[in-house]
This record gives structure tokens, C-alpha cells and sequence, in this order.
């Protein structure tokens, strides 16, 4: 049922989008520039412009492809940078050579450093944009360029890349041309399906073993979206998802769920940040999920029947809805000024007699952090049916103070509105809250 939904590495119910994009109904589509942090280093595109940060040039090439990024700093009319396959018997196969920037002359890549990943980046840069199938193969160089020594270019690569400008390049040496990096690109005469076969949404098909290990083999992501368990070296999400094992305790948040960090270790400053790096710090300048996060984090037992009362900052996005003198239904608040509530607790024609009630935890004897708003508006579900309860829902917005530009909520902290059905998974454990009786007419949070 997940393969048949085709994710990919832009469905932002099963991914995070990046810093240049935002999630529209469950896709993610391209961010403006002017939408991006201002806060970053400034960068040169193939297109001879220079942005004032990452984030501005992917986001102009999100929408114009066609300007890649080309190097870290403003542009300063310098060269080019390219990836050719040479010596392979075909256009779409060869071992990997690069001209960097500040470079004159072509250089080879490392084979140890070289992966599927990697491979699949280069491969789409050159046109191929299913990516490659197969990040090994071996070719030979000439024999005038069998050297017992020469240099090599060590790449890593997240994958996300559109061109291996945006990867991480060091130089080593090799002894052994055997040692060069050297690919296969996938093209319509090269995939063929078997019964051991994944296909991937883009159309490249990958051996059916590799689909669930934590590496992105089809390029697109599909091959680690849909999965029940992970094996190889990879960390399982709760949502489905398999991600590399190095992205454990990176210092990001690649699961939708957040487990992978959670237990972590403080993270090591960076001295020499690349672009990976760069990507990450403008993420980190992107707004946080501040919702659902409790005040206090002390123990609670079961309450639904003789249990004990909450306690202040147990669920801080629960309110009270007031009507007249009486407290009949409850509310949850979900940021700004809205409230979520039932349409069957609510009226249009009463807006005016409801108040909503933060930080309250027994009627009878409120507390000192009960904090009391009166209601602008109700918004009842267009479609709501009295008589069946269906679509049962509605929204109530509360009324700012004079000369306030927000809503009063320093004792409330809103609650996390699903954005994808992956966050919760079948039989997993939750807690509800709402308005009960207990002995008699008072009313407590519980």
C-alpha cells in the first residue's frame, strides 16, 4: 500500500523538506529566494551570479535548474567546474575525473571514498537522471598514465546534491589506478526488472536487497521510504523510513518521529564547514517545532477513573471553554489565537458568551495561572452533521488585547498538528486529556 504512493525524497509526509523548499500538500515545491534565512555564506552559481547564502542559490535553482551551483564565495569571473567518463566503451559509463574551480587540470576520484551515493550525483549532473547503476565497475586508463603514484580526490556526498560541486572534495594519494572512482550511469537500454528487482518511482530498477539498507541506491529515495525493518548499516524510523547510520546523533533531524536524536551526546563543533554544513546551519535558522512539548516532565499514573488530577504544565495546549457559567466542553490550543474544539460544544449565535480558560486545572478552585480569554469568532465545519456527528470539529479564534499584536498564551504551549499519518503508528501507546467529573459536579483536568 506505501510502494503504491510513489514517495520520493520531495513527500514531505515521510521527509523533511530542505531549507530552499516548503511542504504544499504534501509535496516539496520550491521556496522564493527572498523566503530564505538571511543569515549564511555567500555563494557563486554556474550562472555567474553570486547569492548571499546556500539557500538563495538552490532556491533560485530549484526554479532554474539550469544555474548549479558552482563554489563557496562571491564570483570572481574565475573557471568552470566538470565531471567527464573516460575510457569506458559508451558515453554513460568511465571513470570519474572532476575540474575544480581553482584547478587547471582534470583530477581523478578516490575509489574509496566513492559510492552509490556519490555515483548517483554525478551521473544526474551529466544528464542521466535516473542516476547510476553501478558506483563500481573497472576500466582501464592508458598506459602512459599508469603511474605508481599519483593524486586522487576524496568526495563525500549527502545525496541531495545536484552537482558534485556541492559535495565535500580532500586530495590523497593512490598507488594504483585501480584505485579510481568509476560508474555506471542508469539509461533506458542498461535496467532491465527481475524478480529480484526494486523499482524505483523514477523508473531505475535496483537489485531487490538493496531496497531498506539506509543508502539512497535509487537516488530518488523510494528505495528507503516504504519499509517495515532496516538491515545493513542504517537506523530505522518509526515512520517507515531507513536513513544512514552516521545520520544517528548527527546533530539534525532526519526522522519525521525525531528518534534519531534523541539520547545524543552534545555535538562537536565544526572548524572547516562545507556545504553539507552550510545546508544544516541554515536549517538551524529556519523556524523550530515548538509544540507539544510539556512544562514538567514528572511521572503520571493512569487517570481516566480514580486517578489523580493533573498538575500544572501537564498539558499545557489544554483549555476550559466557559459558556455563560458553566464549563461543558474543553478545547486544545494550536498556536496564534485558535482553538480546536467539537462543533457539537459550540454555537455561532453564542460567540460572545464563550470565554476560553488557559492553565486551568479544577473549576471549583482555579488557580493562580488561569489566564482568561474572550472569543473574535467560531468557525464550524461547513459539513457537520448534528444529527450523526460527523465532521465534528471546529475552530474558535480569541480576541487579542487592545494594542497587542498577539494572543495572550504564556501558560499555554500548543499542541503538534499532524502533518503526516507516518508520526503514529498502530498500537502505539498515546495520552488524551479533557474535562471530567469526579465526585460530584467539579470539574478537573484530568
Amino acid at each position: 500500500k506505501c510502494l503504491l504512493k510513489r514517495y520520493t525524497h520531495r513527500s514531505c509526509i515521510k521527509v523533511f523538506c530542505q531549507p530552499w523548499q516548503k511542504c504544499i500538500d504534501g509535496t516539496c515545491v520550491c521556496k522564493l529566494p527572498y523566503q530564505c534565512p538571511k543569515n549564511g555564506t555567500s555563494v557563486c552559481s554556474t550562472n555567474g551570479k553570486s547569492y548571499p547564502t546556500y539557500c538563495h542559490q538552490k532556491s533560485f535553482e530549484c526554479l532554474h535548474p539550469e544555474a548549479k551551483f558552482l563554489h563557496g564565495g562571491k564570483c570572481t569571473g574565475e573557471g568552470k567546474f566538470s565531471v567527464s567518463l573516460n575510457y569506458g566503451n559508451t558515453d554513460s559509463e568511465g571513470i570519474v575525473e572532476v575540474k575544480l574551480v581553482d584547478q587547471d587540470n582534470k583530477m581523478f576520484i578516490c575509489k574509496s571514498s566513492w559510492g552509490i551515493t556519490e555515483a548517483n550525483v554525478a551521473c544526474v549532473e551529466l544528464g542521466f537522471q535516473q542516476g547510476a547503476l553501478h558506483s563500481h565497475r573497472r576500466f582501464h586508463l592508458p598506459e602512459d598514465l599508469r603511474m605508481n603514484s599519483m593524486g586522487c580526490l576524496h568526495v563525500e556526498c549527502r545525496g541531495i546534491e545536484t552537482s558534485l560541486a556541492e559535495c565535500t572534495f580532500t586530495k590523497t594519494m593512490t598507488k594504483s589506478y585501480l584505485d579510481l572512482a568509476s560508474v555506471v550511469c542508469s539509461t533506458e537500454n542498461t535496467d532491465s526488472l527481475t524478480h529480484q528487482s526494486f523499482q524505483c518511482v523514477n523508473g531505475k530498477y535496483i537489485p531487490q536487497k538493496k531496497a531498506c539498507d539506509g543508502v539512497n541506491d535509487c537516488g530518488d529515495q523510494s528505495d528507503e521510504l516504504c519499509c517495515k525493518g532496516c538491515h545493513g548499516k542504517s537506523f530505522f524510523c518509526k515512520s517507515g523510513v531507513c536513513i544512514p547510520s552516521q545520520y544517528k546523533c548527527n546533530g539534525e533531524v532526519d526522522c519525521i518521529t525525531g528518534e534519531d536524536e534523541v539520547g545524543c551526546e552534545e555535538q562537536k563543533e565544526i572548524l572547516t564547514p562545507d556545504m553539507d554544513a552550510e545546508r544544516k546551519q541554515i536549517k538551524s535558522l529556519l523556524p523550530k517545532i515548538s509544540c507539544g512539548v510539556k512544562r514538567n516532565m514528572h511521572s503520571r499514573r493512569k487517570r481516566v477513573v480514580g486517578g489523580k488530577p493533573a498538575q500544572v504544565g501537564d498539558f499545557p495546549w489544554q483549555v476550559a471553554i466557559k459558556d455563560a457559567e458553566n464549563i461543558n466542553c474543553g478545547g486544545i490550543y494550536i498556536g496564534g489565537c485558535w482553538i480546536l474544539t467539537a462543533a457539537h460544544c459550540v454555537r455561532r449565535s453564542r460567540v460572545h458568551h464563550y470565554q476560553i480558560w488557559t492553565a486551568l486545572l479544577d473549576w471549583i478552585k482555579p488557580n493562580t495561572e488561569v489566564m482568561v480569554e474572550n472569543v473574535k469568532q467560531v468557525i464550524i465545519h461547513e459539513n457537520y452533521n448534528g444529527s450523526t456527528y460527523q465532521n465534528d470539529i471546529a475552530l474558535m479564534e480569541m480576541k487579542k488585547v487592545s494594542g497587542q499584536k498577539e494572543c495572550r498564551t504564556s501558560n499555554s504551549v500548543s499542541a503538534c498538528v499532524p502533518w503526516s499519518p507516518y508520526l503514529f503508528q498502530p498500537n502505539e501507546r498515546c495520552i488524551i486529556s479533557g474535562w471530567g467529573r469526579e465526585k460530584g459536579i467539579c470539574f478537573i483536568i484530568c
